[in-house]
């Protein structure tokens, strides 16, 4: 038992020893090699501050003996950015004296300031259903086709045998038109949701409405629009209701 006990005092003797040896190296090596320096740490702040001097006086003596070189103590950092003194004032400060500063004219809006937020935009409005000959119903929205004046729905043209209901004949020429394609109008972007009207022209695969219902006879050109010369084009081709020589004063 007492030579079991004397083992380990002589084994924790030895590990001690050795940590202590370790510790004695460590502190040689990180000490400096020459110089009254307190840790390594001053040891390598000092050789950095020879280095950049010893770089200082190196430039400094190139400078003095080729001054036409135009180098510059870019290694120097207490004259790095100084202006050279033979140098103008304008160039020194960087500024320039060709003349006073001008105010430029302000920027353009990047939008129309004509254009305001309540301003319709053309919407693609699907499933439309046309009422008459002037009038197309979208939703609960009504849009009414300007320049167009509709014929009336019990409005009969020609005469005797030849008579026929041209205002119901009108809608329904309309609708086979638009057979239930989405048409493109300049109404608000919530339009049809709830009951309501608008007047906007609209288009159907780029062709104007309301022209095609002129120049085919189905609707009167207003006076002063813009189908004078579609109805006068269907006046002489006698499509729809100019087909017959004898037109309702309505639909003249």
């Amino acid at each position: 038992m007492r030579s079991r006990l004397d083992l380990e005092d002589v084994r924790r003797v030895i590990v001690v020893a050795v940590s202590l040896v370790l510790v004695t190296l460590l502190l040689l090596w990180l000490a400096p090699e020459k110089g009254d320096f307190r840790t390594v740490f001053d040891a390598v702040r000092s050789s950095r501050l020879a280095a950049a001097e010893s770089r200082r006086q190196e430039t400094a003596t190139r400078i003095a003996e080729h001054p036409e070189s135009g180098e510059t103590t870019a290694d120097d950092p207490s004259r790095a950015g100084a202006p050279s003194p033979d140098a103008a004032p304008s160039e020194a400060s960087g500024t320039a004296d060709d003349g006073a500063l001008e105010r430029l004219p302000p920027r353009p809006p990047l939008s129309d300031e004509t254009l305001r937020a309540d301003t319709p935009k053309p919407q693609l409005l699907p499933r439309p259903v046309a009422l008459d000959g002037a009038r197309i119903a979208y939703r609960q929205g009504t849009i009414n086709l300007p320049g167009v004046e509709a014929l009336p729905l019990d409005q009969r043209c020609g005469t005797g045998a030849e008579a026929f209901p041209c205002g119901v004949m009108a809608r329904t020429e309309l609708r086979r038109f638009l057979r239930g394609r989405s048409i493109e109008c300049d109404v608000p972007p919530e339009f049809g949701v709830r009951r309501g009207e608008a007047t906007s022209a609209c288009t159907v695969a780029g062709d104007d409405i309301g022209r095609w219902v002129v120049e085919n006879g189905w609707g009167k050109a207003t006076a002063g629009g813009p189908y004078a010369e579609a109805q006068a084009a269907a006046k002489k081709a006698r499509r729809g209701v100019w087909q017959y020589d004898a037109v309702p004063p309505a639909a003249q």
